[in-house]
């Protein structure tokens, strides 16, 4: 295995990874190991809370196309939200 040195960290980003480190019950150098591959794993194979901030922000336009397309579909289920849920008229189960 190849050796990684990193000089001329930031006190602050060393805390930070140090105690996310201890969060995940991880060495300072398992953690940052996991960092890394998080971080080059394409989106395409996982989508996780950081990759998912990565994602490109869509415009207006775009955004107003998807959810014209959205509402463009088929209602397949007539029921109400409440009869979906199984709810009645007093809020108890059904």
């Amino acid at each position: 295995m190849a050796n990684l040195i990193l000089h001329n960290v930031p006190d602050d980003l060393y805390d930070r990874l140090k105690e996310t480190a201890a969060e995940h019950h991880r060495s300072i150098t398992q953690e940052a190991i996991a960092m890394i591959k998080d971080a080059l794993v394409p989106v395409s194979k996982t989508v996780t809370e950081d990759t998912a901030r990565t994602r490109p922000k869509l415009t207006w336009e775009e955004y107003s196309l998807q959810m014209k397309d959205l509402w463009s579909m088929p209602v397949l289920d007539h029921r109400t939200p409440d009869e979906i849920i199984g709810y009645d008229e007093n809020g108890l189960p059904t």
